[in-house]
């Protein structure tokens, strides 16, 4: 009697690193020799990873320094917004800590010539105190200036962004002159990177390869097992990168009763792009 086997991500996970002669038609697979097998999946290519830009704070839009579908490098200069204003405030707060410095300057050179009449007993403990209360006062001054000034320049750098992640650009959601107003930036972000290196793939493999691997996993012979997963591209070129398993659907399709997989692979020169029908390509051997 065959053992019924409860589907579960794991063993989706592994469903790529074996398969069975008979697990999918035979137009789909063969043999390079006893220990070798190859099958093939349609594929679409899709993005690994996309980051939307958004600026943090209110502010006029005053350059946008790309183009639809350009390149950028992480770090890229993206989006430069009117910093006069917030330049005015950040002099500002820099003008309270120094005057809170010299507070502070102030209050401790007191506080010693106060201890120093103290000690020859001139004046009271309470002037001593008292000192020491005003020099803590203009210390914690200082404190909440150096803050102000933190939080300024955190602003200014703020008011130009940068691209977090290296990759291709969509076209900008606003234009130059804008004002980017709080609500603005709670209902879209301003533009799109879509990260092209690496690359995945995303295909689907039928119930019946599911359960015939879930069922030879069980075996020491499989744990032997290796896998080389490549792309046939449209043309019938093969991609020269090799590439990985790196996810598996949790649940099949009602209606095919497929499950999705995924697979990624090195894109250094941008050959494949989000969208492109491909052939993913599993070739399952025995180690020696």
């Amino acid at each position: 009697m065959i053992e019924r086997v409860p589907i579960s991500v794991s063993a989706i996970l592994f469903v790529c690193v074996c398969f069975n002669a008979f697990a999918i038609p035979a137009a789909a697979q063969k043999a390079t020799d006893n220990s070798e097998q190859v099958r093939t999946f349609p594929g679409t290519t899709v993005a690994a990873r996309t980051v939307e830009i958004s600026p943090r704070y209110n502010g006029l839009l005053s350059k946008i320094n790309f183009v639809p579908g350009q390149f950028v490098e992480q770090g890229y200069l993206l989006f430069e917004f009117r910093t006069a204003e917030q330049e005015l405030l950040l002099d500002m707060d820099r003008s309270k800590l120094q005057r809170s410095e010299a507070q502070l300057r102030t209050a401790e050179l007191t506080l010693t010539n106060k201890r120093d009449l103290r000690s020859k007993k001139i004046i009271s403990e309470t002037e001593v105190f008292e000192a020491e209360a005003s020099r803590d006062i203009a210390a914690a001054n200082v404190t909440e200036a150096d803050l102000a000034v933190q939080l300024s320049e955190s602003t200014l750098k703020s008011m130009k962004l940068y691209a977090p992640i290296s990759g291709i650009i969509s076209r900008s959601f606003v234009k130059e002159g804008a004002f980017i107003t709080k609500e603005a930036r709670e209902q879209s972000g301003m533009a799109q990177i879509t990260q092209l290196n690496p690359i995945r793939v995303a295909y689907q493999i039928p119930f019946g390869v599911y359960v015939q691997s879930a069922e030879l996993l069980k075996t020491s012979e499989q744990a032997n097992q290796q896998r080389d997963v490549s792309l046939i591209l449209p043309d019938g070129g093969k991609f020269p990168q090799v590439g990985r398993i790196v996810s598996g659907g949790y649940e099949f399709n009602r209606e095919t009763q497929m499950i999705d997989i995924r697979a990624e692979f090195p894109n250094p020169t941008y050959l494949l792009r989000p969208g492109l029908n491909v052939t993913v390509q599993i070739k399952v051997r025995s180690a020696d």
